[in-house]
């Protein structure tokens, strides 16, 4: 029983060291994907240091890596303690095995010095042929013959008790290495976070000294902000109302769908989390949804009805479910928009300088639906607003969309 747990417990070991490592490998991955495309927004803002806004989406983006440099530190740790559970486990069974085979091996030799003194060859002759009659004799054979067995099954055994120590010593040093590994990272990974950190209290030092400049160009944004909202909303509202058309009793702030499209509506619920980033190009987020307090700068509050994403120049919106395109507009400042209808619920797509699709046109998930503007002013920076409602309800984008 006892050799069965240690072949189980080495199994389970080595199973938890594949899965841990698949699994810590997709994270390593993801998070390195992360800090690229982080690294990749914030030399894009940075081209234009002398912008306020942009400082304020780099500090936004440092933020964020922050954040995920904690995560994955956190995530480290986790693997650390892991690994270092193992070994001490590996440890205590290798000690074990030792023992047991210190144990057969000193019962193994008994046996053959025991077998020695009693009977040489000749001896087991005489023992055979002192029999009483033929029967005995064949016992007795019968009896030195499983003897002889059992011998070399106890050798069998010391020598599998052999092998299964030097598999839990190979174990034992691959974890090693792994916990060896991990703390370099660590180490790497904290003097990386501790850069990051040093960087964005130099830009809100900068920022503190350009407050005012800072607070103006937020004020203009609000206003941009809510002229987008209020035209958004004066759609949805309308188009509510005309959904009575169909039979229901549709308000301004719900819309009365038809047998497909509470189909349609409920396919997209069932997608939340699931759903594709909407730009065709690698994008960060550089403002979150709702309202944004920054512990380092109280005197910035900022509150969004959807996110901002900051991507490459020449990216397109691209759907993030199939549905209809249910308006296409423009309000000062912020180029042109679209609204995509499934259901009851909308996704809209804003700051595009180039459309690509009409209203009543039916899209498809991951179809272009304009070009988003890039700025000349801002060395081309390329950023597009994504809104997410259900009726007049907004909703944070985030928890819909599909983590990078």
């Amino acid at each position: 029983m006892k050799r069965f747990s240690v072949v189980f417990l080495l199994l389970i070991i080595s199973l938890q060291t594949m899965f841990s490592q698949d699994d810590i490998a997709t994270v390593r991955r993801q998070y390195q994907e992360a800090l690229e495309r982080i690294e990749a927004t914030d030399k894009a803002l940075s081209a234009n240091e002398k912008s306020v806004k942009n400082q304020l989406y780099r500090y936004n983006v440092i933020n964020d890596q922050v954040k995920e440099s904690q995560r994955y530190l956190n995530r480290l740790n986790a693997e650390y303690n892991k690994t270092r559970k193992a070994i001490g486990k590996l440890n205590e069974e290798i000690k074990a095995l030792n023992a047991e085979l210190k144990k057969r091996q000193d019962q193994y030799a008994k046996m053959v010095r025991q077998l020695y003194i009693r009977l040489s060859d000749n001896d087991k002759l005489m023992f055979i042929f002192a029999a009483e009659d033929l029967n005995q004799s064949w016992r007795r054979m019968r009896y030195l013959n499983d003897y002889a067995k059992y011998q070399r099954k106890q050798a069998e055994l010391i020598k599998e008790k052999q092998a299964e120590i030097e598999a839990a010593k190979v174990e034992l040093e691959a974890k090693r290495k792994e916990q060896a590994d991990l703390v370099a990272e660590q180490s790497a990974e904290q003097k990386r976070l501790q850069k990051e950190r040093s960087k964005q209290n130099s830009i809100v030092q900068n920022l503190k000294k350009k407050r005012s400049s800072l607070q103006a160009e937020l004020r203009r944004d609000k206003q941009r902000a809510e002229r987008l909202n209020s035209k958004i909303e004066e759609i949805i509202a309308a188009e509510n109302k005309k959904s009575s058309a169909s039979g229901s009793s549709g308000t301004a702030s719900a819309y009365a769908m038809n047998v497909d499209e509470k189909k349609l509506a409920t396919e997209f619920g069932n997608n939340k989390g699931k759903l594709p980033f909407p730009v065709s190009e690698p994008g960060t987020i550089i403002v979150h949804f709702g309202e944004q307090k920054h512990k380092d700068m109280k005197y910035v509050q900022t509150n969004s009805s959807g996110i901002d994403i900051q991507t490459k120049s020449g990216a397109s919106a691209r759907a993030i479910f199939k549905g209809t395109v249910s308006r296409v507009f423009s309000v000062q400042g912020t180029n042109f928009s679209i609204i995509v209808r499934h259901g009851n619920y909308l996704s809209v797509y804003s700051n595009l300088e180039k459309v690509s699709v009409k209203a009543g046109q039916t899209v498809k998930i991951g179809d272009k639906l304009g070009t988003i503007y890039s700025d000349p002013e801002q060395n081309n920076l390329t950023i597009m607003h994504f809104q997410i409602w259900k009726d007049l309800q907004k909703l944070d984008p985030e928890l819909w969309l599909k983590k990078n």
